[in-house]
């Protein structure tokens, strides 16, 4: 079931980037950086940005349970030393969630946007991988207290 996941997730990744209109096509209602401003608050306190989306995002438990299962599936991927595919994961899930909510969840998209374009300003892999993570963490209410299989 999970490889399955993994699988439609990465064919996603290219169906939902064709599917999204350019820069050029969009009109973006906020600037780069309204958008990094709403990420760095996002950050900042991840579990307040947490609870108002509980109350503003109608897609809400559909979209974390989703981001919960790829973190999950994701950090396994990373800690067996496959960082490329994660990025994958981490980016076409985060293209999933900003083609689901971009017009009723506009703090997320905003946030999740600007995540990912700091994430493809990155040299570093492991700093891409950092950035994607952070930003899927958010919908989570923060990074987890403890690293995921410790007891």
């Amino acid at each position: 079931m999970r490889i399955l996941f993994l699988a439609i997730t990465l064919l996603s990744v290219t169906l939902i980037s064709a599917c999204l209109p350019t820069d050029k096509q969009k009109t973006k209602v906020f600037t780069q950086q309204q958008m990094n401003e709403v990420l760095d608050q996002a950050l900042a306190s991840p579990k307040a940005f947490q609870d108002n989306l509980r109350e503003t995002c109608p897609k809400f438990k559909s979209l974390l349970l989703e981001v919960a299962e790829t973190i999950n599936i994701g950090s396994r991927i990373w800690n067996a030393g496959g960082l490329p595919l994660t990025i994958r994961l981490y980016e076409g899930t985060t293209y999933r969630v900003l083609y689901e909510t971009d017009d009723q969840c506009p703090e997320l998209s905003h946030a999740f946007e600007a995540g990912l374009l700091r994430s493809q300003q990155q040299e570093s892999v492991h700093e891409k991988g950092r950035i994607l993570r952070a930003t899927l963490d958010l919908l989570m209410g923060g990074p987890p207290s403890k690293p995921p299989g410790a007891r």
